[in-house]
């Protein structure tokens, strides 16, 4: 997980609002059990891009995991908003 950190850093130097890469940091962080920061990526995806969805449901379950359940309901709502927004193929 800090080797994959130490790349995403490398991407997040040239586009600091890239949001997908912002989402994998936190997954990276999760595992490092950095969880505040893990939140703070997560935070910073969903700023960068409103409707990535992933990025919502990644925050809600470390949200459940850490027992914070109302604000991964609240997580979990904005995902399916998100996915409520997605025209249908």
């Amino acid at each position: 997980a800090e080797g994959a950190i130490r790349c995403f850093d490398q991407v997040l130097a040239i586009d600091p609002k890239h949001a997908e890469t912002l989402v994998k940091k936190g997954t990276a962080l999760e595992k490092l059990r950095k969880l505040s920061e893990a939140i703070e990526c997560y935070d910073r995806a969903i700023a960068a891009d409103s409707n990535m969805t992933i990025a919502y449901l990644h925050k809600g379950g470390l949200f459940n995991r850490m027992e914070r359940f109302t604000e991964a309901v609240e997580c979990y709502e904005q995902a399916l908003r998100t996915q409520e927004k997605r025209p249908v193929s």
